[in-house]
């Protein structure tokens, strides 16, 4: 079967989301009730059949994911002189940097404050050029965003055989 890396993804999901349903209809279906006197109402229910099925559920899942690996260190992004895998690597990186950036734009220029008991307020000062971390942000946000970009369009447009 010819897939691209996204309907495997959804293919993995899909599988995730049938394996549920076995679960929850097992919690349901596994056991009855019935009063003393009462005909039981028996739910329909095999623990073998349950089992065989989660099993091909997972077997599709290991398959799936083993070809998008697979995949994703085969392809390579020349524009970013690396692999999908690593430019998956690289984004996780990336967002760090721009999580650590974004936090130290939120820090005021000065800030006043005073702890219990004291007299005098205390000064808290930036200690860095604010102008150079939004340029730093913007930069890290925008390479972010070309490389989704072509992370996108890869996992879009190539295909790979998987054997399901």
């Amino acid at each position: 079967m010819k897939l691209n890396s996204d309907t495997a993804n959804k293919l993995i999901k899909n599988c995730d989301a049938e394996i549920a349903a076995l679960l929850d209809a097992e919690s349901k279906n596994s056991t009855y009730s019935y009063s003393v006197g009462e005909e039981p109402v028996v739910p329909a229910y095999s623990f073998s059949d349950t089992q065989a099925r989660i099993h091909d559920y997972q077997s599709k899942i290991a398959k799936l994911r083993h070809a998008v690996a697979v995949f994703n260190s085969g392809k390579f992004l020349p524009e970013y002189g690396c692999t999908l895998d690593e430019a998956i690597g690289r984004m996780s990186r990336m967002n760090a940097e721009k999580n650590r950036l974004y936090a130290l734009l939120q820090i005021p220029e000065k800030q006043r404050s005073r702890t219990y008991g004291s007299r005098e307020a205390d000064i808290t000062c930036r200690n860095f050029d604010a102008a150079e971390v939004r340029a730093a942000y913007d930069r890290v946000s925008r390479e972010l965003m070309e490389i989704q970009q072509a992370i996108n369009i890869a996992n879009l447009t190539e295909t790979f055989e998987v054997d399901l």
